[in-house]
């Protein structure tokens, strides 16, 4: 049973200085962290705090002792999770005219929580943040940036039994957020946290590991760039992976990502959509940092082809920053033999914690018998796996899925399992499922590495690793009446870090290609032709009849076009300087173009008043560019045309 009680927060002056975690959000404090908005909050009162029952977490730990290959940490909270500024927390006004909706969510005895949300969308002008109490951890600020195409979204881990959400909307804003939180995941094992009880893993794997800086890691600077940290969320709770981006033989940015087939049954359900992608988590030197290094992280991918025989999952990530400066390792499908791999190397994140590095002097041997991993792991054939006994270093749960690198630096397997023996940190045996029969032994695209990896199909047994690509962005939308007719031949302008001109076609679409990433870009749509298309006497009748409060025009957007001379109101005035272009007495309207056009996004508060506050601007604003954009759609208002009989063409 979910229940409201009473959460006191920290007076301003005594919190602590905030930690501030990085997944495509743009830092910030919430509005409550800031002394001028102090008595708006103090009046508002304190936020009910919703509770949601916890769990035996001595028991799953003893399950987990049972099942280590798990690498799980955390499971959903039992009762059922429906949360929404519709139906929870308060809504506080700010002094500058923000809105700020806040809700509190308490699990006892949790070490840390994991929020997911089934519905996030933050329009402009909104951003989200979540933090402890405490305020000592703070996420955020999310924006439109952060959100998923799915709507799905993953926060975590805050710290604690407890975590507050923080939505602003900023008060030009004419959207409020679509926000649902479905789903909290209560962490009850250590390992989903890192000493002094702040998130993630950091700091819990063995001491005997080795950090990818150190001297051992010195000459692996660059493959380090191309391994990742997996957080997986699974239906029954999340878990720890590592893997690596991998280079194709057509030398492009697809992010495809190969990691280990038994991260995917780990738990039940995965939800891919919310798998978390932690890359350049590491320590800046040799030891172990006393706090909790930086990560650039991608939210989100697609699963591409697996195969059980070779333990090998491909993912394909969503789209990965350019400023994340990634690496695709290179790869070597050459039939292995006892030889091919004189030495061995692999980088990983043991149970979760930053990069550590590990590695083998003695040649990699094919292991030609049969692997029973039990349960529903299965049984590996033989022949399938690498066999390779770290000499420097070791692995631990979490580092499933990791590449393993021969001696040119080029990968020729992934991690499946092994034998650790953590009081002594010895390795008898760790098992790698083999490149090379991963690549196509598979009967179905879906079973292989060879059509995504080779997607001209070169047959190249060797290839090696590339930098990120410079990405070449796009960015097109719609533009169509307010009544939904697309509109031809209408002029688009893109300025910015490039300027462009382009016309819309025949279905309204309009395209600016090869935008360079990083950079801002502002689009705006122009026309001002023919200013009596669509403009006759009973456009003035039924002005005439809203002005007098006879009969109301029924749209937000058929007053904007009643609005001829652009004084934000419809009044006589209007009447007068529509009928003079009616008559020829005039070429065109006063101060407005013939066709005014505004974000497709725009809404109104108040569908009737859509002057309160000032129209918005006509122009849609990208900045730090990072990914192809496909929806930023226009409307048209054709000004003096009050029935919608104006020619989208014309």
């Amino acid at each position: 049973m979910v229940r409201l009680s009473y959460l006191l927060f920290f007076p301003l002056g005594l919190f602590v200085t905030s930690k501030v975690a990085a997944q495509e959000s743009e830092g910030g404090l919430p509005p409550s962290f800031l002394p001028e908005n102090a008595a708006a909050f103090a009046q508002a009162g304190s936020p009910g705090v919703l509770t949601w029952p916890g769990l035996d977490a001595k028991r799953l730990l003893a399950d987990d002792a049972a099942n280590p290959e798990r690498s799980r940490f955390a499971v959903p909270v039992p009762e059922a999770v429906d949360v929404s500024p519709e139906t929870a927390g308060r809504w506080v006004l700010l002094p500058n005219g923000d809105r700020v909706w806040q809700c509190v969510v308490h699990v006892p005895d949790a070490l840390g929580l994991l929020l997911l949300f089934d519905r996030l969308t933050l329009p402009p002008g909104n951003r989200l943040f979540a933090y402890s109490p405490d305020r000592s951890f703070v996420v955020g600020a999310y924006t439109e940036k952060s959100c998923l195409p799915s709507g799905e979204f993953l926060i975590g881990i805050v710290p604690g039994h407890t975590a507050v959400l923080e939505l602003v909307v900023a008060a030009h804003s004419r959207a409020s957020a679509v926000l649902h939180l479905n789903r909290i995941d209560y962490v009850y094992d250590p390992a989903g946290l890192w000493p002094g009880g702040a998130p993630e893993d950091f700091g819990e794997s063995l001491n005997c590991n080795i950090n990818i800086n150190c001297p051992l890691g010195q000459n692996w600077q660059t493959e380090k760039r191309g391994v990742a940290r997996i957080l997986m969320v699974f239906s029954n709770g999340a878990g720890w992976c590592s893997g690596s981006l991998m280079a194709n033989t057509a030398g492009t940015a697809e992010p495809y990502f190969l990691t280990a087939h038994h991260c995917q049954i780990i738990g039940s359900n995965p939800n891919f959509n919310l798998w978390r992608f932690d890359f350049n988590y590491e320590a800046s030197g040799c030891s172990n940092p006393s706090s909790e290094p930086p990560r650039n992280s991608v939210l989100g991918c697609q699963r591409i082809a697996f195969r059980e025989e070779t333990d090998f999952m491909l993912l394909k990530l969503n789209p990965i920053p350019a400023g994340y400066n990634v690496y695709f390792n290179g790869w070597n499908r050459t039939p292995a033999t006892n030889s091919l791999v004189q030495n061995s190397t692999f980088i990983h994140h043991p149970a979760g914690d930053i990069q550590k590095i590990s590695h083998d002097n003695d040649p990699a041997t094919i292991f030609s018998q049969s692997i029973n991993w039990g349960g529903a792991f299965g049984v590996s054939p033989p022949n399938t796996h690498w066999l390779v006994i770290p000499d420097q270093g070791i692995y631990q749960p979490g580092s499933s899925g990791c590449v393993l690198f021969d001696q040119n630096k080029r990968v020729v397997g992934q991690l499946h399992g092994g034998n650790l023996d953590p009081n002594t940190c010895t390795v008898s045996g760790s098992w790698f499922g083999r490149f090379d029969l991963s690549w196509d032994q598979g009967t179905t695209p879906s079973a292989r590495l060879r059509d995504w990896l080779d997607p001209a199909g070169t047959n190249s047994l060797i290839q090696n690793g590339y930098p990120q690509p410079p990405a070449q962005l796009s960015l097109s939308g719609v533009v169509r009446t307010h009544w939904g007719t697309p509109m031809p031949n209408v002029v688009v302008q893109l300025s910015g870090a490039v300027s462009a001109s382009a016309r819309t076609n025949a279905s309204g679409l309009y395209t600016f290609s090869n935008l360079p990433p990083g950079q801002n870009y502002t689009v705006q749509v122009a026309r001002d032709t023919n200013p009596l298309n669509g403009v006759t006497t009973f456009d003035l009748s039924q002005t005439n009849k809203h002005i007098l409060g006879v009969e109301m025009l029924d749209s937000p957007w058929k007053i904007i076009a009643a609005d001829v001379n652009g004084s934000n109101s419809v009044t006589t005035s209007d009447l007068l300087d529509a009928r003079k272009v009616i008559l020829a007495l005039s070429a065109q309207f006063p101060v407005v173009p013939s066709w005014r056009f505004f974000p497709a996004t725009t809404t109104f508060p108040d569908p009737t008043k859509p002057f309160v506050g000032g129209l918005p601007a006509g122009v849609l604003q990208f900045s730090n560019l990072q990914q192809n954009v496909t929806n930023a759609d226009f409307i048209g208002v054709k000004v003096g045309d009050v029935n919608n009989n104006a020619n989208p063409g014309g």
